[in-house]
């Protein structure tokens, strides 16, 4: 197993050559290359730009496993989801250039899932966005994983594959080798499910990428394994249970955002520390 972690909010403070440099230095073996953020997929960017990216990350020792594309995916207003698609198969192309093989595609959760008849219509609107993206998957030769959300309305609420029935549903229902699942570990636990639970129903030919962070059981906090309340001990077992054949990403992406940026290298090599100790945990 693999260690990676998210250029998500660390880039954004140290820009992404000196944020290459610091992850290679703490250890890690790749890279999820985040375009979450506009100043990524707002910008025009070339394929020579991404392509040069990913030789100064080989130079470095680290290459790309995987990337984050825009989100949400979906708006009330047509339009702004018509040009939110344009970006995500933008995203998958520039993933592409820099050698990614998954990219994270959130689903569609512009409805209140929690109201009446809405997880239906969603799962039917979800079927058609995700089929619109297969040419793109085959011409870039990348694979779309589906990742597990929630929602807020007044508190932490289930919403599009947050269930584990349901999250199979919408892979099985692709029925194409272009989609696979990321599970986000937090967002599981933050609407009640286990993640280890979550875990065996997926299993290892659905199961691909994940999203590796704590929460507080109230807020998505995106912070480091053992700073919230999910049992990691059970999680690395279930993995290993499975013969899970994915790396261990982090998107633990808040955990430094209040430490200066001159001791976000110190910190980059503690959270490095603490996914070896995890990928020890798993392979025991």
């Amino acid at each position: 197993m693999r260690l990676s972690t998210s250029t998500r909010d660390i880039a954004s403070r140290l820009g992404l050559e000196k944020t290459i440099e610091i992850l290679a230095a703490a250890g890690y073996d790749c890279i999820d290359f985040s375009q979450c953020d506009e100043s990524i997929y707002g910008a025009d960017l070339s394929k020579e730009y991404f392509t040069e990216l990913r030789k100064y990350a080989e130079d470095k020792g680290v290459t790309f496993n995987q990337s984050h594309a825009p989100f949400a995916s979906s708006f009330k207003d047509e339009e702004k989801t018509k040009k939110r698609f344009a970006e995500i198969t933008e995203a998958i192309k520039r993933a592409s250039y820099l050698g990614v093989k998954n990219i994270v595609v959130h689903p569609c959760q512009h409805l209140t899932y929690a109201e009446e008849g809405n997880p239906e219509l969603l799962f039917e609107y979800n079927m058609e966005f995700y089929r619109r993206l297969v040419p793109y998957c085959e011409e870039y030769d990348i694979r779309v994983a589906v990742e597990n959300m929630w929602q807020r309305t007044g508190m932490i609420n289930h919403s599009t594959c947050s269930r584990p029935a349901e999250f199979v549903r919408y892979v099985d229902g692709l029925n194409n080798d272009c989609f696979v699942a990321c599970l986000d570990i937090g967002h599981a636990a933050l609407v009640r499910e286990d993640p280890a639970d979550f875990i065996k129903v997926l299993g290892n030919k659905r199961l691909q990428c994940l999203h590796v962070h704590d929460v507080d059981g109230t807020n998505d906090s995106h912070t480091l394994p053992y700073y919230g309340t999910v049992e990691w001990e059970k999680v690395m077992k279930a993995l290993a249970d499975i013969d899970y054949k994915g790396d261990l990403t982090f998107e633990a992406t808040s955990f430094l955002n209040d430490v200066p940026a001159s001791l976000c290298a110190d910190g980059e090599r503690f959270m490095a520390s603490v996914g070896r100790q995890l990928i020890d945990m798993f392979n025991k």
